[in-house]
């Protein structure tokens, strides 16, 4: 009974021992987590051995996790993967279905992304970009022909136009001349020519009938602008006319003391004719809805794959810009002492309750074999 008694003594001291001593080795890698002194002395293994080679194991984590984990080749093929596209389209094309739901507008929009008054400031803007513009364009080229300034698709298009206005000049006047309204400034004309010409013009009035006269008057005007030669001349005329101002210079046209008025009355116009509140005040749910469908079908999908793409393809160069071995190695340092062991233990924690189990059942194993040892010696 005395050898039984022996031996399991031994059994249990021996896996006591060896649990503990895994236990405690265990808690050395963290504990305690700084340097204790005795007599102005260091003791030895203290602090715990990753409290000790903390900052080393954060830098060496950083650097396997960017060279065996998170390398190009990964990174880019988990970027292709389709899956991952079609995740990530699906994602984007729900977010935009429910911002389709709601109506916000560019205003509005702005304003959430911190543009204060942007319908506002925008137009300002834009007012004094234009007068600056347009004061500058006119001070630099003054002294240029409107010829040089003239776009040569627009001066040959009026070239062409020349006879066709020359056409509605002789219509026009057809018209006026054979109307009543004709009729009457011709009598008025008559009336003067007669007034004007004293005691010529009363005898001249005795033998002619102005009324008569004036309706001859129509006639024969209808005829003269009807003649090809008076198209011509119109036509010659009114190219003549073009050729001239062509010849001009600008500041002919616009003397330097109208310039800024100019400018300032152009930028008027073209902001009035500018559709800013349509523009700033509209939903841009309105504005988008004709093209709902064909932005989730086509755009959205589209859009993924490109990105994905452009970031696959320059992930080597976004990687080492990022510097991901030192971003893990400085998450890494931040983590307090006793965040680390927590998080090992609840990865771990198991594994460690084995190895400390472990050293139990070899602790008794070995107490088992001393305790035979000695009964045999």
């Amino acid at each position: 009974m005395s050898v039984l008694f022996t031996i399991l003594l031994m059994a249990v001291i021996g896996g006591f021992i060896g649990a503990m001593t895994n236990y405690i080795a265990i808690r050395m890698l963290f504990r305690p987590y700084k340097a204790l002194y005795l007599f102005n002395k260091r003791v030895p293994f203290t602090p715990g051995l990753i409290p000790k080679r903390r900052d080393e194991l954060a830098e060496h984590i950083g650097k396997v996790v960017v060279s065996h984990l998170l390398t190009e080749d990964a990174i880019r093929a988990r970027l292709l993967e389709e899956n991952l596209q079609k995740e990530i389209t699906e994602t984007v094309a729900k977010m935009f279905h429910e911002k389709m739901q709601l109506e916000t507008t560019p205003n509005e929009l702005l304003h959430q992304l911190g543009y204060k008054n942007a319908e506002g400031r925008s137009i300002s803007w834009l007012e004094t970009v234009l007068e600056k513009e347009i004061n500058h364009f006119l001070t630099i080229k003054k002294t240029s022909q409107m010829n040089e300034l003239i776009p040569v698709m627009l001066e040959k298009e009026l070239e062409t136009k020349l006879p066709h206005v020359t056409e509605r000049i002789t219509s026009k006047l057809t018209l006026f001349i054979a109307s009543e309204e004709g009729k009457l400034q011709i009598i008025m004309m008559l009336q003067k020519f007669f007034e004007e010409h004293g005691k010529m013009g009363s005898m001249a009035r005795m033998f002619i009938n102005v009324e008569s006269f004036s309706e001859k008057i129509q006639q024969e005007g209808a005829k003269l602008i009807n003649q090809e030669d008076t198209k011509n001349l119109i036509n010659q005329l009114l190219t003549t006319e073009w050729k001239n101002f062509e010849a001009k210079e600008l500041q002919e046209l616009i003397p330097t003391e109208k310039q800024a008025h100019l400018a300032e009355q152009l930028t008027s116009e073209i902001i009035q004719a500018f559709p800013h509140d349509k523009i700033f005040n509209q939903p841009v749910q309105v504005i988008l809805r004709d093209y709902e469908v064909m932005i989730k079908s086509k755009i959205i999908p589209f859009a993924v794959e490109r990105m994905l793409d452009f970031v696959a393809t320059h992930s080597a160069d976004i990687v080492e810009r990022m510097d991901l071995a030192k971003l893990v190695e400085t998450q890494i340092a931040t983590f307090s002492l006793p965040e680390i062991e927590k998080l090992v233990v609840e990865i771990s924690g198991r594994e460690l309750k084995m190895i400390t189990y472990l050293g139990g059942i070899l602790g008794g194993f070995i107490g088992v074999i001393q305790g035979i040892l000695a009964i045999w010696i």
